[in-house]
């Protein structure tokens, strides 16, 4: 049996203006997963207000996840971040760190498979 984590989210439409590169996904694959459960290659959509609404990037990535370094001179991930963190993705010296158990919009990988 598999748990199911539900988190009081909102997932508002995705903007369709010039400033937001279009999915070159189905939309219809989008899922919630902490972010903890992120696998490589997941493409990662969203995040959350404090309010509970999607806040979409203005372009997609894909999760590559590396290890949580507080001393690795990103300049992002010193800052003060409560609790367990990951790290998403690293575009060459910048990380994205992001707490363990906040809610991410994904569209799992191709084989659908989500850790947990």
């Amino acid at each position: 049996m598999k748990c199911l984590e539900f988190f009081p989210v909102i997932v508002t439409r995705y903007p369709q203006d010039e400033d937001h590169a279009p999915i070159l996904e189905d939309e219809v694959h989008a899922r919630i997963s902490a972010a903890e459960n992120v696998c490589d290659g997941d493409l990662i959509l969203a995040s959350f207000e404090d309010n509970g609404r999607s806040l979409y990037f203005n372009d997609q990535y894909p999760a590559s996840g590396y290890a949580y370094d507080p001393d690795c001179g990103c300049g992002v991930c010193p800052l003060d971040h409560a609790g367990p963190v990951v790290v998403l993705a690293d575009w060459g010296g910048w990380c994205d760190p992001w707490p363990a158990n906040a809610p991410v919009l994904i569209i799992p990988t191709e084989d659908g498979r989500l850790k947990g």
